[in-house]
């Protein structure tokens, strides 16, 4: 017989060369007859049929069982079992892009966290001097006016210091 590839009925059927199907048959005309070889052939082909379309169904049954979402970690773990070296690789590939991932985000972190310091650096910087320059400041007079409102004995309607800022709401 040839070499058989599968397992089952159907892998010794599909390996047999055509000599080993012309001695089965010869054997089975000895064995039945010319009379009941034909019918018996017609019932065999029938059986094989009604077979292959089990099989095909049990296999579609089983495959929508598995593709089911919840049988997620069954299939991780079949595949595991099947082929250990290839999944752990799959593993490892996981963790180190995740890794990279979170070494980029930590980078960017760290990137934000340095503009902030060089942020408030400058900002104590500029409030320091301002300290300084209100220190060096000479004292107002205490009788001296304030600029933002209009010297006494003025009309109400002279001009004055206003605020020329845009609040937006023009």
């Amino acid at each position: 017989m040839g070499r058989v590839h599968g397992s089952g009925l159907f892998a010794i059927l599909e390996s047999l060369t055509s000599g080993e199907v012309l001695m089965v048959l010869l054997v089975a005309l000895l064995v039945l007859g010319p009379e009941r070889l034909p019918s018996t052939a017609r019932s065999i082909g029938r059986w094989i049929a009604k077979a292959r379309t089990a099989a095909s169904g049990l296999h579609s049954e089983v495959q929508s069982v598995l593709d089911d979402p919840a049988m997620q970690p069954l299939r991780e773990v079949g595949e595991l079992v099947a082929s250990p070296r290839r999944k752990l690789m799959e593993y490892a590939l996981e963790a180190e892009r995740d890794a990279e991932a979170a070494r980029a985000e930590a980078d960017a972190a760290k990137r934000s966290a340095d503009a902030a310091a060089e942020t408030a650096k400058a900002a104590a910087e500029a409030a320091a001097h301002v300290r300084k320059l209100a220190e060096d400041a000479p004292e107002a007079p205490a009788d001296a006016p304030d600029v933002l409102e209009a010297p006494p004995g003025t009309p109400e309607d002279s001009p004055r210091v206003t605020d020329t800022t845009d609040r937006g709401d023009s």
